[in-house]
């Protein structure tokens, strides 16, 4: 069995940054299949769910702050920005809706974010951990069967 200290950095980094963060450094640890998918998964189900309860706040947050400084400052318009990335974004949304959107985040970008994201554009938050948890175990799956050969190979090329 591994050091706790190992599986705690392993499940707390797991709740950030997943794919290539989270399922790498448990492999690099030398953990096995069962135990890297099963640390993996837990930490970033464990983000997930700290991070959609605490985006909803930040949400509801920063509602209140524009709705003040629109309040004191009445004269200023405020303008939507419509660049590349909210394009990118509406545009995963409306194609592939949560499930797709949900599916994306763990491999594309950070779970903080991600979650963030999707508490903004999904309404639905139990709709929107059942999708996230699917998506964590599918990746912790897939990323330690890709990753485990590779890490091998450079353990035993370097050791």
């Amino acid at each position: 069995m591994n050091s706790w200290l190992e599986i705690i950095s392993v499940f707390l980094f797991s709740s950030f940054k997943f794919v290539f963060g989270g399922v790498p450094m448990a492999l690099s640890f030398g953990f096995s299949y069962f135990e890297s998918i099963t640390v993996t998964t837990f930490g970033g189900c464990f983000g997930v769910v700290v991070f959609v309860f605490t985006s909803e706040k930040l949400i509801a947050f920063l509602k209140k702050r524009q709705l003040v400084n629109r309040a004191n400052n009445p004269n200023s318009i405020a303008k939507k920005k419509f660049n590349r990335k909210n394009r990118m974004i509406i545009s995963v949304k409306r194609r592939f809706g949560l499930f797709g959107f949900s599916i994306l985040i763990p491999f594309l970008i950070p779970i903080p974010i991600g979650c963030f994201l999707a508490v903004k554009y999904f309404n639905d938050k139990q709709k929107i951990l059942r999708y996230m948890f699917l998506s964590i175990l599918f990746w912790s799956v897939i990323g330690t069967l890709l990753y485990k050969p590779l890490i091998d190979a450079i353990r035993n090329y370097f050791l």
